[in-house]
Parts: C-alpha cells; sequence; structure tokens
C-alpha cells in the first residue's frame, strides 16, 4: 500500500538503529548491504516519489527530504543512496510513458542510479535515438541498480543537455569508488562502450525545467512538474544535515561513557558550550531546509510553475544548511579529543560523510551564494 507522510517518517526512524548497526559494514563494502536494500524495498521507503500508478506513494519533495533526515541519522553512505533511489524514481517519471512501462511494467521496485551532470562523452544522434559512448562518474547505488540515467549535451547551436535511460545490460561499472568519506555509496563509474537508447527513453533538460516533460502529461501531481536544477538539491543537502544530527547523539553518548554517571568535572563550560552550538546549527539546518522544501511543495500543489526566484532561494538555503552541518561536524569532532580517532568511533565517520557529502558540487555554499545575490540584487550577467 502507498504510504502517507506520517508512515514514511515512522518507518523511516525504525530503520536508524538498523543502518547505525550496518554502517561499518557497508564503509568495508564499498556499497549499501544488502540487506539495507531489502530492508528499504519492504518498508517501501525507495518508492515515495514514484507515481502512484506504478503503486508508487506519489509524495512531496518535502517528504523526501524529512526521510532523508531521518535515515542520516543512522548513516550517512545507506541515507544518501536510499535517498539517491527515491530521487531517481522521480526522474524515470519524467521520461515518456513507454519508458516508465519498461522499466516498472517487470519489477515495479527496479532501482535506477544517475550521473546526470554532462562529462561531455560522446553522443551521436541516429534513427530514432542516440548512440553513447564513454564514461560517467559518481553513480552512486549503481552496484544494485537495474537502470541507469546519464546526463550529457547534443551537439547544436546551442549544446542541448539530455537524460538517456539504459537499462543494466548496456553499461558496466568500473568499482573505482576508493574514497576518504561517504564510502558505503559505492558510487562508482559507468562505462558504456556502445549503446543505443531509443527517442522515447531521452528527456529534454530544459523540458524538464519548463515543467513539461512528457511523463509531465500522464503524471499530473505536482512533484512531476517541479524542475531539477536548483530544487533536486534540497534532499540531497538533507543527508549531511541527518549526519550532523546524528553526531549530536554520538556525542551526547561520549560524553555519558566518559563521565559514567558521575557529575561532570569542572572546566567544562566551554565544552557545553560548543556542543550546544553544534545542536543550534543543525536544528537551523532542518529547519532551512525543511521550509524551502514545503514552500516549493506547497507552490507546485496551488498550480505555481516554479522559477528563477525560487530556485535562487531554495539554493541559497540547501546551500546554507549544509554550511551549517559541516561547522557543527567539525565543532563536535574537535571536542571528542583522542577518542575520536578511532575508526570505531561513529563522529570519525560522521565528520569524514559530512565532508565528503557536502563537496557534492550542487551543495557549495559559494557557487549557491552567487546565484542567490545575482538574483536577489539584479546582477545576472
Amino acid at each position: 500500500m502507498p504510504l502517507d507522510r506520517n508512515e514514511a517518517l515512522a518507518r523511516s526512524r525504525r530503520l536508524v538503529p538498523v543502518l547505525r548497526e550496518r554502517a561499518p559494514r557497508a564503509e568495508t563494502l564499498r556499497r549499501m548491504p544488502d540487506e539495507t536494500v531489502a530492508d528499504l524495498i519492504d518498508a517501501r521507503l525507495l518508492r515515495l516519489c514514484q507515481p502512484a500508478r506504478f503503486g508508487g506513494s506519489q509524495l512531496g519533495w518535502d517528504v523526501l527530504c524529512e526521510s532523508s533526515i531521518q535515515l542520516g541519522q543512522g548513516d550517512g553512505s545507506q541515507a544518501w543512496v536510499a535517498h539517491i533511489y527515491g530521487e531517481h524514481a522521480m526522474f524515470v517519471a519524467l521520461f515518456e510513458d513507454e519508458a516508465q512501462h519498461e522499466v516498472w511494467d517487470q519489477d515495479a521496485n527496479a532501482l535506477i542510479c544517475a550521473s546526470i551532470i554532462p562529462p561531455r562523452n560522446r553522443v551521436e544522434a541516429a534513427g530514432g535515438g542516440f548512440r553513447l559512448r564513454g564514461r560517467w562518474s559518481f553513480a552512486s547505488g549503481a552496484h544494485h541498480s537495474a537502470w541507469v540515467i546519464l546526463g550529457d549535451l547534443v551537439a547544436g547551436d546551442v549544446p542541448d543537455h539530455r537524460l538517456f535511460l539504459m537499462p543494466r545490460a548496456d553499461y558496466r561499472i568500473d568499482d573505482d569508488w576508493h574514497t576518504v568519506g561517504m564510502l558505503g555509496t559505492g558510487s562508482a563509474s559507468v562505462v558504456v562502450d556502445d549503446a543505443f537508447v531509443p527517442a522515447h527513453r531521452v528527456v529534454k533538460m530544459s523540458d524538464i525545467t519548463a515543467g513539461t516533460a512528457p511523463g509531465a502529461r500522464v503524471n499530473t501531481a505536482p512533484l512531476y512538474r517541479m524542475p531539477l536544477m536548483g530544487f533536486a538539491q534540497l534532499a540531497l543537502a538533507a543527508v549531511p544535515i541527518g549526519i550532523a544530527i546524528g553526531m549530536i547523539e554520538d556525542f551526547r553518548r561520549l560524553i555519558a561513557d566518559r563521565s559514567g554517571g558521575a557529575a561532570p568535572p569542572a572546566g567544562t563550560e566551554l565544552m557545553h558550550e560548543r556542543f550546544a552550538e553544534a545542536a543550534a546549527e543543525t536544528r537551523a539546518a532542518q529547519l532551512l531546509v525543511m521550509d524551502a522544501a514545503r514552500t516549493n511543495t506547497a507552490l507546485l500543489e496551488a498550480g505555481t510553475s516554479l522559477g528563477e526566484g525560487d530556485a535562487a532561494r531554495t539554493m541559497r538555503d540547501g546551500g546554507y544548511a549544509v554550511t551549517l552541518a559541516r561547522r557543527a561536524a567539525i565543532r563536535l569532532f574537535e571536542m571528542t579529543g583522542g577518542r575520536g580517532l578511532y575508526l570505531t568511533a561513529p563522529l570519525q565517520r560522521g565528520l569524514r560523510d559530512v565532508l565528503g557529502a557536502s563537496a557534492h558540487a550542487s551543495l557549495g555554499w559559494q557557487r549557491n551564494a552567487l546565484r542567490y545575490a545575482q538574483y536577489a540584487l539584479g546582477t545576472q550577467s
């Protein structure tokens, strides 16, 4: 049965201790454990944004953000991939109806990875579609996916950014994901030696931005009129925020273990003040992301198109929320002393994962701040 918001969040919360217990194994595997994929499928959390006509919950982006914040408190890597799978169900819903049926008729739980930033690989028009060759990086969740969405440019007077949907048989995985953070995401590279993509499995990014993607004609819920660029990053931002909130609880447990229940020693005022500041930063970050997500969702539900001003505001709030999460994570780790250095300490993993997640190109503060300032001040070139 489709989930409503309350049930989706309840199921997300129940998985937090499960993800926390499996976090070391996810790092060792360098991908999400099979059991976690099965648990997320059983909980229907990967179908939050899937159209109802395929059995999905068809919930708004605000619910995906809330779920990602919850799951991030268990483990950043597994929460990131859960988010990716949930987000990409919405992406598939923007393609032609025929493509959607190809993905979900055989398996309504089919998982999709993606690499949508154009690397300028070889894309050639062919009869009834395109031929692709090349390499696309950072395809989080690639190992469990049955399909991939690849972004690249089609040559012309103005290069045309399009998304190409391909089944697992048409690409291979180069398992090159050896990193310092977000180890368990399995964000390997996808290599296409030579594959044909029919036209019904190709969508223009300009149509998605305008809210006129082919899939929006058959999937009429407000969610499917949301542009991707400038808006989808909110759910990505939710993951490092969730990780930082989880670090607050990790630090609380660390202090409790250190004191053994005794009264805190004298001179701990500075530690308490820094802990309180980190807690305030994560709370502010959560409020920023959720306010932006709910505002955008309400506008779409009212029939309003999201425009440049909405994108600038969303990028500002998402980018600054991630900055706050980074500050909190660094502040908490600096207070752990030598105990935080051990690889068995959850706080060091949290720090590495927050830094790794916030390195995503769409989450950097400088880029997002510039976009907002140029819009607000009317100085766009």
